[in-house]
């Protein structure tokens, strides 16, 4: 009895995991298959009907390419604000190092609903500080449409996003920091390496492992963010920073095709995990070389 105990303990757990997140797939798959309704209900089964209708759809194509932009370019530079921020701290500042340190991590707390309302509030055209500031300063003489101009959306929103994603990436980047020989820097030292040199030949080799997991968790955290997008632009205007999970809201509960949707968020789940598989081997032959 003893030898199944460990079963036992472990099954409410993977009970709980299979309800919430096994099951959902499942029948997510199948409703892709499936024409299905909120309105009308369910149709049948349609094949691949809902895949073929996602390809020939532009705004699939204008949503994938606003989706890579912004989770490339705001991982990227979510990475270097966070590495900035990092070498900052991991100076010797006394009192001061420790407010900062609590400061700095502030919008990774934040819920993201509540953090899109807030940029949403500083950059509206009428009252946002944003604008409010440039005014003052004489850089501009009327408010900018920050959020409501197709060039400006889909920036604003990744700003928003590196805003927000970058304390964790401080925080994965000081611990890489402190975990460093300071014998290799003093090495250096002696054989006359500037900062500079140090920097690439020694910061950067240690922290290599640390950036290869903040920018698989960056990718996958920033292709499934729905709440930034929503609450900021809800894909607007005109698409011009509609991202795949909006979408996937869109065709379910605007356009009320629940098979497109369905659909379209298998299409996501597909391409993440085999975007992380080729990417952790990739990572892992490099490591073992």
């Amino acid at each position: 009895m003893k030898k199944y105990t460990p079963y036992i303990l472990l099954f409410p757990a993977l009970a709980l995991t299979i309800f919430v997140l096994v099951y959902p797939l499942i029948q997510n798959l199948i409703n892709s298959f499936m024409d299905v309704s909120l309105i009308k209900g369910c149709k049948g089964w349609n094949g691949f009907r809902n895949y073929f209708n996602i390809i020939h759809d532009g705004v699939f194509w204008l949503a994938f390419k606003n989706t890579c932009i912004y989770a490339v370019l705001g991982t990227i530079l979510s990475l270097i604000t966070g590495l900035g921020i990092a070498l900052l701290l991991n100076q010797e500042l006394g009192k001061i190092n420790s407010v900062l340190k609590f400061l700095y991590t502030i919008p990774w707390v934040i819920s993201p609903v509540v953090a899109g309302f807030a940029w949403k509030w500083l950059l509206n055209d009428n009252f946002g500080i944003i604008n409010h500031w440039l005014q003052s300063a004489g850089i501009i003489k009327e408010g900018i449409t920050w959020l409501g101009s197709a060039d400006t959306a889909l920036i604003c929103v990744i700003l928003a996003r590196v805003w927000q994603f970058y304390p964790f990436a401080m925080v994965m980047f000081l611990a890489g920091l402190q975990a460093i020989p300071q014998e290799q820097y003093e090495a250096a030292s002696i054989d006359g390496a500037n900062c500079i040199r140090k920097f690439f030949h020694i910061t950067l080799p240690n922290l290599g492992s640390v950036i290869n997991v903040l920018l698989l968790l960056g990718l996958i955290w920033s292709f499934n963010d729905f709440n930034m997008v929503f609450v900021m632009t809800r894909g607007g205007p005109i698409n011009s920073s509609m991202v795949l999970p909006v979408l996937v809201r869109e065709y379910s509960f605007v356009h009320f095709d629940l098979g497109k949707g369905s659909a379209l968020s298998i299409l996501i789940f597909s391409l993440l995990l085999t975007l992380s598989f080729i990417y952790l081997k990739v990572i892992s032959q490099r490591e073992s070389i």
